[in-house]
Parts: C-alpha cells; structure tokens; sequence
C-alpha cells in the first residue's frame, strides 16, 4: 500500500479505514470521518507508477490517499476528495481500454457501473452502463485477443460482458457538468447453460484467473469462476463451462490464490458459516471449517517482516469485529496420490516393488495392500 514492497491488510467500519502491518495488533495508520464506507482499492489510480489507497463512502464521497506523499505519523490525510455517485459497491483499478492508463471502475447498488480516469488533477467520467438487473461482483478478464472486459455479474449466475476503446480528444469531449464522455463500447450478454437452483440468487464473479505457463492457450480467453448465493459454483473459460459443482452453503464471496506455488491459481469461496472451499482448476477441492460466522472474506498476501518475501493469506472477518489472517497457507498440493504413485516417483523403490510383484506372481496395488492391511 506504501510502495516498501511489504504486503499490508486494511479495513474499515463506522467511518475509519484502518491499516495493519506485520504481527503487530495496533494499527499501523488510520483515517477517521470517512462517513459510511463502501468499498475500498489499492492500485496506481494517479498513473504515476506507486499504489495509492482509494476510498469511497456511501454518501458518493471518493477519498484518494497517497502514503509517500504525507508525513509520517498513525492519521492519514486524504491527497484528494472529490464527490461521485452515491451507493457504490466495488471498487476495481485496470487499465480497462487499453490506452496504457488505469481507469477507476465503480460498480453502484443502483445498477449501474462507470469508469473514471484520473485527469488534470481529478477523476473524469469516462463510460457510464446501467442495467435492467441488480449487480454483483465486477471482474476484470482478458478475451483471446488479450484485450481487457468487465465481467458484470447478475442474479443466476448471468453476466454481462463490457469492452471499451481508448478515449480519443479527451479534452473537447468532456461535459461540462458530469465530466463524462462518449465513448465506443460493446455490451454482450451471457446466461451460463447450466441448471441454477434459484435464478434470483446473487452472483460474485472473478476473472484472469492464471493457468500457468504451460497450460495457457493463447488463443482462447482467460479462465474466470461464477459463485452463487444459493452454493453454485463454475470454472468458464469462453463462455463455455470447464466444471461445476453444487454445494449445501451460501458462497457470498468469491477469490483467487495459488495455493501451491505452481503458477496455477485455485478459486477459493466462503460461506456465511464459516465454509471453506479451495478448488483447483482440474475440480480436485478442499474444504474446511472456519470457527466462525463470517461477515467479510478476501485472499491474498502478507508479510509479516521486510526481509522476507510476502506469502499466501486467507482473511476473516467474523460478526464480533475480529479479524483472523491466517499466514503462509499454502499447500503441497491438491491432488490426491496413492502410495503406488507416491513410490513410483522413486528409483530404488520402484524397482523393488516390481522386483517382488513379480516373483509373487501379483500387481503391484495388491503387493501394497497385502503388505499394509494383511
């Protein structure tokens, strides 16, 4: 958040966004009067090449913090304050038009979603779509060409695809009263052919989910996953269902994180009661149980010293204003192996398994069972 390359965790409630470090309980820095916040980002939203700390409140009040430029000391003071629409819910920074600058995306609970770039010292309207539908999550994901789209979640598992062009002659087009522009977009509707349980239920959505070096096809569009409120949960790629799975709970958020260090992100989803699933993009799935009634859940990373290099953490938020990070989490791996397999790997071991299965006259899954279980 300060550009030390040290992974920090912030949140916020009743007006104050707080920020944490390392192992220490007390905040590190902290704003205060913020109103009711909504939705908070970390990103490059001044183009300047350093994150900033993005904040906006329910009110429409968007407050820009930039960590090198104050002084030192535990209360931030807002870089910039500029009023938006009220009621927003998402908060994303990416360069979304592919003109080489990070646009600010804001989803609203009033259906509608809008891009802002940062532009002689403000935020400028750049695009503005409004929906039919209530929204859920806002995702960014790259199609084959490589070019960037909003991925716009709606109820049942629906979303709706949005790509956007370079703004050209910024200046002129400017209104005069919103600060918005005409731009060239495309809208592309897409209901998932699958099967929901409730066609009502919330969606969340999350794109660009990484497949690794070896296993990214150039020619085909990013992978993104699709969770619903009611436990439905999909790996796309293309519009086209890779897996889906059911499950008994509320999946109410929805992240990646890779795991085990491979290169290949798994998707990981909470429930309301604590539910975890962690599920890799082969569909091989762990799940476990959080003590607690979540409210709030995110992954990511953290440091907990400078001098060491950030590692995979999962984030609890419970209804008794406690958060709980867990730290290096990561997995050996996700798939399942035998103890044929397991030995197989190994030269000496291999070699005598077949050395004895074959004088026994037997396989060597049942030399291993009979020497183990009888």
């Amino acid at each position: 958040m300060d550009n030390d390359g040290v992974h920090e965790v912030g949140g916020n409630q009743n007006g104050d966004v707080l920020i944490f470090k390392g192992t220490g309980k007390k905040c590190w820095r902290k704003a205060c009067d913020l109103g009711m916040v909504t939705a908070v980002v970390i990103g490059d939203v001044f183009n300047k090449g350093a994150n900033s700390l993005v904040v906006v409140n329910g009110e429409g009040w968007c407050y820009i913090f930039d960590l090198m430029a104050e002084n030192e000391g535990e209360l931030m003071k807002a870089t910039h304050v500029q009023r938006i629409p009220a009621n927003a819910k998402v908060l994303l920074l990416h360069d979304v038009n592919s003109d080489g600058l990070v646009e600010l995306v804001i989803g609203l609970t009033d259906r509608v979603v809008r891009t802002y770039q940062w532009t002689k010292n403000k935020l400028l309207g750049l695009n503005k779509w409004e929906f039919a539908n209530q929204i859920g999550a806002v995702a960014i994901n790259d199609m084959a060409n490589k070019s960037p789209s909003l991925l716009v979640a709606h109820p049942g598992g629906t979303f709706i695809r949005l790509k956007c062009k370079p703004q050209e002659h910024m200046e002129e087009q400017a209104s005069e009263e919103y600060g918005e522009l005409l731009s060239q977009m495309s809208i592309d509707y897409h209901p998932l052919t699958y099967h929901m349980r409730n066609p009502n239920a919330s969606t969340e959505i999350v794109g660009n989910i990484s497949q690794g070096i070896d296993m990214c096809d150039e020619n085909k569009g990013s992978v993104y996953a699709v969770a619903t409120l009611d436990g439905t949960l999909m790996l796309v790629q293309d519009e086209q269902i890779l897996w889906s799975i059911k499950t008994d709970h509320q999946l109410f958020t929805l992240f990646k994180l890779d795991m085990t260090g491979d290169g290949r992100e798994e998707v990981v989803t909470c429930a309301w009661d604590g539910s975890t699933y962690i599920i890799n993009q082969e569909k091989e799935l762990v799940r476990f149980q959080f003590d607690h009634s979540v409210s709030a859940f995110c992954t990511g990373h953290f440091s907990l010293k400078s001098d060491k290099p950030p590692s995979q953490a999962l984030v609890y938020v419970t209804f008794h204003n406690k958060i709980y990070l867990y730290y290096n989490v990561a997995l050996p791996t996700m798939a399942l192996n035998t103890m044929a397999h397991v030995l197989d790997k190994d030269p000496f071991s291999s070699s005598l398994l077949k050395q004895m299965a074959a004088s026994l006259d037997v396989s060597i899954s049942d030399l291993i069972a009979k020497t183990l279980y009888e």
